[in-house]
């Protein structure tokens, strides 16, 4: 479904510098994410002061130390709102492909995304911020090194993954240069996308000279990554990849000092639901396949079944199939196949109009022989919080569904109660209401 999205500013939070401001930016985390204006400033403020302090002690090493830091806190905050801008806004300059892909890194030391793959499906990619792609002007750290960018194989943009939703998740696992593990907006703890300034080059590292085009470096991020990044990162994986925030003030000359910011899936789709559009874009996928569906069943209702559900009590239940097996245009699959995990089907066995659906109108029944239920996004907080990160979690009806529809698709009983249509009641709550929509 096309639609003219206009992007929203993506919100931000501060990143964290030592233990100290780790526990501040938990705590911030927790209340929800800043403004992308405020996050800069946050930033800046959290070096001025460092830099006050060290100004006292008459240190003016460390005040030019401080300052450095300060610009490459702000040229990473301007990268990681861009990044989610990017990602927010995919579908308008992809039509028919859908929201959030973050693009491949930079290959080739031009500041553009390469034509083609950045490695194989699932695998996360790493090289230069492609800041031309986001555009963004020529960023650079504090010490006047181009900015390096990682991208989870979750939501990189070519190949695209199978499925990509509120609940896909990361691979970078941020730490700080004492080993403390670092707060991520994501479910699975882990972030999609990190962005990375390099600082002043370690012993044993050499960062060429600069040109009067585009970054230091050679022609390949893959061959100069060990020069400018402290953490040998693995090029072609899809498991979890530990990345270290460096500290203000390193020890030694010698230790770590690459500094951070990153995003977590919550964050994204945080922005995305905070779009005026987003949820008839979204209600519009779930009214395709809801028609795909009851098409299918219409051509022929009992082998349909057969082929793609299993027998649960009094209904017949699955997730909804591909697209492809929906008899879905090709040009329409792909939003449908990133958001098919969430939706499930349960049906009449015999093919009469067997299960009651209660509205928010209780006086109001529906009679369906066949219904589609989407469950919202995740409920974060409270004894009610659900996890969808093992193949367990995603498999348990509970983990997406609430109340009488979780107990009836489990035991299949043919009773559910939800709203018609998906909506937003609050832009800055996740929208956990369940869905479901009646085939007669």
């Amino acid at each position: 479904m096309k639609s003219a999205l206009v992007p929203l500013e993506p919100r931000s939070a501060p990143q964290p510098q030592s233990r100290a401001a780790a526990a501040v930016f938990a705590r911030t985390a927790a209340r929800g994410s800043i403004g992308g204006q405020a996050l800069s400033a946050a930033l800046v403020l959290l070096a001025v002061l460092a830099a006050g302090a060290m100004l006292g002690n008459g240190n003016l090493r460390a005040r030019a130390e401080a300052v450095a830091h300060a610009r490459s806190l702000e040229a990473l905050a301007e990268a990681r709102a861009a990044l989610i801008g990017y990602a927010i806004s995919y579908e308008e300059r992809h039509a028919g492909e859908g929201y959030g892909f973050l693009p491949c890194p930079d290959s080739g030391n031009d500041g553009s995304t390469p034509i083609g793959a950045c490695g194989a499906r699932g695998v996360a990619a790493i090289g230069r911020l492609p800041w031309r792609t986001l555009g963004l002007p020529d960023l650079r750290d504090g010490w006047g090194e181009c900015l390096w960018y990682a991208v989870a194989g979750s939501v990189k943009h070519n190949p695209k993954p199978l499925t990509l939703n509120w609940d896909s998740p990361g691979q970078f696992e941020p730490f700080t240069a004492d080993g403390e593990r670092l707060p991520v907006a994501a479910p699975d703890g882990r972030a999609i996308a990190v962005v990375f300034a390099p600082g002043p080059s370690l012993d044993g590292q050499l960062h060429p000279p600069g040109r009067a085009l585009g970054c230091s470096g050679s022609d390949s991020a893959q061959a100069d990554l060990a020069q400018y990044l402290d953490t040998a990162l693995p090029p072609a994986t899809s498991g979890p990849i530990a990345v270290s925030h460096g500290a203000a003030q390193p020890a030694a000359e010698s230790a770590a000092n690459d500094l951070l910011a990153w995003i977590g899936i919550d964050e994204l789709f945080d922005a995305l639901r905070r779009r005026h559009d987003f949820a008839d874009y979204l209600d519009g996928l779930i009214g395709l396949a809801a028609a795909a569906l009851r098409a299918s069943l219409d051509g022929g209702y009992a082998a349909w079944l057969s082929r793609h559900a299993t027998l649960t009590g009094a209904l017949a239940t699955g997730m909804l199939p591909p697209a492809e097996a929906l008899g879905i245009p090709a040009d329409a699959r792909g939003p449908i196949d990133l958001w098919r995990d969430q939706m499930r089907f349960a049906a009449c066995p015999g093919g009469e109009a067997c299960i009651a659906v209660a509205r928010e109108d209780p006086t109001r029944i529906e009679h369906c022989r066949a219904v589609l239920m989407m469950g919202g996004e995740r409920v974060r907080t409270g004894p009610e919080r659900q996890q969808r990160v093992t193949p367990v979690q995603r498999a348990d009806p509970a983990q997406h569904f609430e109340g009488i529809n979780a107990i009836s698709l489990a035991t299949g009983v043919p009773a559910f109660a939800g709203a018609t249509r998906f909506t937003i009641p609050d832009r800055d709550r996740p929208a956990t209401a369940d869905v479901i929509r009646c085939l007669p």
